[in-house]
């Protein structure tokens, strides 16, 4: 039996504005699809608001607040992109906040560098609205990525060595709560709202539009992608560790384990140089000197970048995401800590076959800006000099699901313990970046909570209990009400 009430549907379909929808199973609009498979989830009822205001219809209707006091309580879950495979953007029989049909819209001030962007758009469609202009935004890596998300979490990207995370060019959120009210939250208003929105993730409401900072950026830039056999791993991580020492913020580096189209093992640099090619290439020319099986390298425009890792991230997969840090220190990273964290991923898919094309990718931003911002200036506590490490599990065969993530979170503490030997001691501490927690986001405790947010939990509380003491946005990194 159906938990939506017919004679409430009918009232909120005539509340919405007409653009909007309100889909049950069976409406064309109807949809339950996520990035990956196993987050896909049947909710009882899809909206598709338009507005802030249809937002406060929706929200009500889902409380059973009048008009719609007939309608029972419902789960809800709030989806932009829909990328977390922990399936915090969906609901079983409950129902889905979906921006992403009618919320999509970017407005770019090119003489105030603003853009404004809608809750429902992903950064492929902010990418496209602003280097017309010869802006851009620090933005995900992956093209189809939602803005909602990644912001909400923190905000890694190839341009936050230059420019800080995402959530520090946040200017100002709209947001609707859960008692109805749109607010604007910023620096000068609601800015208690606000610091909480930069980092604590969707517990607060629903974020309708940002308004992100802009800056210059040049139409192309070097790209280069490198595949090496795995014998050729110490000596390109003491290419890397000499390149540390000396690289501009212009410069990132992501090598990741993977296995090639064959299935053998490989390794991979992904390397960026936001310049002139000739300059770029002398930058990397290092690591082509190793010998690399493939070489992919030239000027790619701008509007390429955060699509060099679409092809290894579409749609229609089943996935895991876990994550940790890696301590930024003047030797480098130790040979021994990525020669164990290679050997732990190779353990893993060779005893899991299904999961063959998992990955681990060790992301090297310079942290010097966004490490810069002081850990209780926003609710993103992780400001220690670190770069991100992120295993990607992903499978096909549906029995593997089941065990995806224990074998995750399993690979995630033998790395760990790899950090542990071979780092000084409190070098960085617990956790990760908050975006690449997903799988451990499952468990909504508050010792997981305050491993996350640290020594801005108890802050962040404060703000949970004022704008959404029902615990209405609870889904992902769900805040408790109670330190």
């Amino acid at each position: 039996m159906s938990p939506i009430d017919s004679d409430a549907v009918v009232r909120i379909r005539s509340s919405l504005s007409p653009s909007a929808a309100f889909n049950l199973p069976g409406d064309p609009g109807y949809s339950n699809k996520r990035w990956a498979l196993n987050a896909e989830r049947n909710a009882a009822a899809v909206a598709c608001p338009a507005t802030p205001e249809d937002v406060v219809q929706v929200l009500a209707f889902a409380q059973g607040i009048a008009p719609y006091d007939s309608q029972k309580r419902l789960h809800i879950a709030v989806k932009g992109g829909g990328h977390t495979p922990s399936g915090a953007s969906s609901s079983d029989g409950g129902l889905v906040i979906d921006l992403q049909p009618n919320m999509h819209s970017v407005r770019v001030d090119p003489n105030a560098k603003l853009a404004y962007v809608g809750g429902g758009c992903l950064w492929e469609e902010v990418d496209e609205a602003t280097a017309p202009h010869g802006l851009a935004s620090v933005a995900g890596v992956v093209g189809h990525t939602g803005v909602g998300g990644l912001t909400l979490g923190g905000g890694f990207g190839w341009l936050c060595s230059q420019h800080g995370l995402v959530i520090d060019n946040l200017v100002q959120a709209t947001v609707v709560t859960s008692s109805g009210e749109i607010l604007t939250a910023s620096e000068s208003v609601n800015p208690d709202l606000f610091w909480a929105l930069r980092g604590g993730g969707g517990n607060f409401g629903v974020v309708t539009e940002f308004v992100l900072k802009l800056h210059d950026q040049r139409p192309d830039l070097y790209a280069s992608t490198l595949v090496f056999p795995p014998p050729s791993l110490e000596k390109f991580v003491q290419e890397i560790n000499a390149w540390i020492q000396d690289r501009e913020a212009t410069e990132n580096i992501h090598l990741a384990f993977a296995c090639g189209p064959n299935g053998m093992p490989v390794i991979i640099l992904e390397m960026i140089f936001n310049g002139d090619t000739e300059i770029g290439m002398k930058k990397f020319e290092r690591f082509v000197g190793l010998g690399p099986v493939v070489n992919e390298s030239g000027t790619i425009p701008y509007i390429k970048l955060n699509h060099m890792k679409d092809a290894h991230g579409m749609h229609g997969t089943c996935r895991s995401l876990q994550g940790s840090f890696v301590p930024c220190i003047p030797d480098g990273i130790p040979f021994l800590f990525v020669n164990d964290a290679y050997g732990a991923w190779l353990k893993c898919i060779t005893e899991n076959p299904s999961a063959s094309q998992s990955a681990v990718v060790i992301e090297l931003y310079q942290p010097g800006k966004w490490s810069s911002v002081s850990p209780n200036a926003t609710a993103f506590v992780h400001r220690k000099p670190v770069y991100n490490l992120a295993y990607v599990m992903t499978w096909s065969d549906p029995s593997f699901t089941e065990r995806a993530t224990k074998i995750t979170l399993a690979l995630h503490q033998d790395i760990v313990r790899s950090r542990h030997a071979h780092f000084p001691a409190n070098s960085v501490g617990e956790g990760g970046y908050t975006n690449y927690m997903d799988e451990e986001s499952r468990v909504a405790t508050k010792d997981f909570a305050n491993r996350r947010f640290g020594d801005n939990f108890a802050r962040l509380v404060e703000i949970k209990r004022q704008y959404d003491p029902s615990n209405v946005f609870g889904r992902w990194f769900a805040v408790p009400r109670e330190a």
